[in-house]
């Protein structure tokens, strides 16, 4: 089937795209059945996450938005009028929106073109931004307009359904990895005897990362050639700062065991992955309410390439590893169980190699790309009759 020939569905996903969107990515460079293209606000990072064609209003000219209102009788607010053209222009038989709140954002759009839609949740959009009264109201719109709702494990599709979101909408989709671009390498210690830890997240109070630190300061003394590096930033949004603040302060009582590097490019990323003995990442849910929803992406591309993952019981962490296995979870900001957890697995080596091979496994039957997104497929045909 030439591209011609496949269906055309709209990816909905704004900004396109952002720097830890390899998962969005992946959904829309591994579709066989249907023509993808993207409609978005704004764009960035697209010589790391190149795609045509990728349709951005900011890309749209004065003149133009102005004949874009002015079609629909309105001063301002061409955003709707223009996707809509696209949509035609395309022949999309589907809309697919990244997050819950856009998928509000684009109910008119959905109400001019008669469009099926498909909206997928993944963390503060289902944790945080209900918390609202408005958006609970707005939500019940959603629910009642939209025709199938992504979640990405049963902790959040709970989540959505504690939400109003009809028990017959709502479906767990997990989410893939391109276990290919993910070498599986058995971990094990090098020639001086050193244990390389990696924390990678944005500087966000639910990513748990001063909980991290805590748990590396407690244990540091009992490994001297213990080495961690901290991959990570804010990103701009309320409270970030302030989380910031809390993890430099932590970091420098721990000079010469933490290193810290800013954001860095997604195959950068990957290379760290495979450059570390053992992914730390303890999320917890913030005193806003906001959470994983799911399980953060990293903790799966981590296991993927065989490393052992010190986590907690958070949202669905627990479905995206293997506890016991490929894992060794606690309880949220439960700091010394998270110590103990992590001194464990830098005590022993020796089962590194297995707990990689079981997390390894697990994200091959439960989230390779190829087989989610083929899965997502059979959603889509479904949904569109």
């Amino acid at each position: 089937m030439t591209a011609a020939d496949r269906p055309t569905v709209a990816h909905v996903v704004t900004p396109y795209l952002f720097a830890m969107g390899s998962w969005v990515y992946g959904q829309l460079v591994h579709l066989r059945r249907y023509r993808p293209i993207v409609l978005t606000d704004a764009t960035e990072n697209l010589d790391v996450f190149p795609f045509d064609p990728v349709y951005a209003y900011e890309g749209v000219s004065a003149a133009r938005k102005v004949i874009l209102c002015l079609s629909k009788w309105r001063v301002s607010g061409g955003r709707e009028p223009y996707f809509e053209h696209v949509l035609s222009r395309q022949r999309a038989r589907l809309m697919h929106v990244h997050f819950g709140n856009a998928g509000v954002d684009m109910l008119e759009t959905k109400r001019a073109t008669g469009l099926p839609m498909v909206t997928a949740f993944y963390g503060a959009d289902v944790s945080q931004i209900p918390r609202d009264p408005i958006w609970r109201f707005k939500y019940k719109e959603l629910f009642e307009n939209g025709e199938l709702f992504l979640a990405e494990g049963n902790a959040m599709r709970q989540a959505l359904l504690d939400l109003g979101c009809p028990f017959d909408k709502v479906i767990v989709q997990r989410l893939g990895v391109d276990v290919d671009a993910l070498p599986f390498v058995a971990r094990r210690p090098d020639a001086t005897g050193t244990v390389k830890v990696l924390i990678a997240a944005t500087f966000r109070e639910k990513k748990g990362i001063p909980d991290a630190l805590r748990a590396v300061e407690r244990v540091r003394h009992r490994f001297p050639k213990l080495q961690v590096t901290l991959i990570g930033d804010t990103l701009g949004k309320p409270g970030d700062d302030d989380e910031k603040r809390r993890v430099l302060e932590i970091l420098g009582r721990l000079q010469g065991t933490v290193t810290w590097e800013t954001f860095i490019p997604y195959p950068l990323f990957r290379r760290a992955l495979l450059e570390h003995h053992v992914f730390l990442s303890p999320s917890v849910t913030a005193q806003d309410g906001d959470s994983e929803g799911g399980a953060p992406v990293s903790i799966i591309e981590a296991q993927a390439t065989g490393m052992p993952i010190v986590s907690t019981f958070h949202a669905d962490i627990p479905e995206a590893v293997v506890p016991g296995e490929s894992a060794l979870l606690s309880a949220e900001r439960d700091v010394d169980g998270l110590a103990e957890n992590l001194a464990q697995v830098v005590a022993e080596p020796g089962k590194w190699e297995a707990m990689g091979k079981a997390g390894r496994a697990h994200v091959e039957a439960q989230h390779n790309v190829r087989v989610q997104v083929a899965r997502l497929e059979q959603l889509y045909s479904q949904v569109i009759g």
